[in-house]
């Protein structure tokens, strides 16, 4: 069986060349081109990338322009799948954070996300890693 993988905003801010972790996300690329792994990105990923580049003053056409290569990039190699958010990962998320107060917003939808839809957390926040493995031991 394929491991299916969940990457969020640290993957697609890895996807640009000058990037410290971009050799990382060229490998999880090229994975996904071998088809040994299925690649889900988190859907608010995008979202919250916009909203990073859109805080450091970037234009909208900028931020058109960034997000368009990101999707130019992936077609390249993969075509991932975008897990839905449902209300059902919302209340998690929000579960999450009472129970977990270091969780931003986002972070605490992408862990609910992956917990959700059974998928493997391949990104970097370790915050997030050991909240899932928490997770994973008690009943969603």
């Amino acid at each position: 069986m394929v491991l299916r993988v969940l990457v969020e905003t640290g993957f697609m801010l890895a996807l640009n060349p000058r990037d410290k972790h971009h050799e990382w996300a060229m490998k999880i690329l090229e994975e996904a081109k071998k088809r040994e792994i299925l690649l889900y990105i988190s859907p608010t990923a995008p979202i919250e990338l916009s909203l990073i580049m859109k805080s450091k003053g970037y234009e909208d056409k900028d931020i058109a322009r960034v997000l368009n290569a990101i999707d130019v990039i992936l077609e390249k190699y993969v075509k991932p799948q975008y897990p839905q958010i449902r209300l059902k990962e919302l209340v998690y998320a929000t579960e999450l954070r009472i129970r977990y107060p270091e969780l931003t917003f986002f972070d605490s939808i992408h862990a609910a996300t992956a917990i959700i839809n059974n998928l493997t957390y391949y990104d970097f926040d370790q915050t997030i890693k050991n909240i899932i493995a928490n997770e994973m031991g008690s009943t969603v």
